[in-house]
């Protein structure tokens, strides 16, 4: 049975381990990601370590089952005028291969509704590249609503 909980320190490898296979599929040739890929594990820990201090911002999920980690959410709390108050941002979302196509991304979804929900969280919302149109049509079919918008980046470490 699948099931969800926040990770802790000692989820880290595994945190690491499904993040960088969720990178495999999802950076292509361009530099969008702005190198993601390429940090070594320490700066991953790193990067882990300081989501887990900043609860107030980020919270990091992995899915299980038989306790074995099948998947992960990366999580971001903000207050929005526009959502009317807290709201979230799944930033990443994903499950690994053989995992996939058996209802695991919808329950898990279903599952950060309702975390979002008992945080107060007003609104929830994602980004989907096009480059991933099976993820546009999986968002779509369980009811969330694509908006056309420009998402800009910029990095601040160059």
């Amino acid at each position: 049975m699948l099931r969800f909980r926040e990770c802790n320190e000692r989820d880290c490898t595994a945190w690491i381990k499904l993040n960088r296979a969720f990178m495999s599929e999802e950076i292509n040739d361009n530099e969008f990601w702005h190198k993601a890929d390429r940090i070594s594990d320490a700066e991953f820990r790193d990067v882990f370590l300081e989501g887990l201090k900043a609860r107030d911002q980020v919270r990091f999920i992995i899915f299980e089952e038989d306790e074995e980690p099948v998947g992960f959410a990366n999580l971001v709390l903000f207050f929005s005028v526009w959502g009317h108050g807290q709201s979230m941002i799944i930033d990443d979302f994903f499950f690994k291969r053989g995992s996939r196509g058996q209802g695991r991304g919808r329950a898990g979804m279903h599952m950060v509704e309702e975390y979002a929900r008992s945080l107060g969280c007003k609104r929830l919302q994602l980004l989907s590249a096009p480059s991933n149109p099976g993820s546009m049509e999986f968002y779509k079919a369980i009811g969330y609503n694509p908006a056309d918008m420009n998402f800009y980046i910029k990095y601040l470490d160059e």
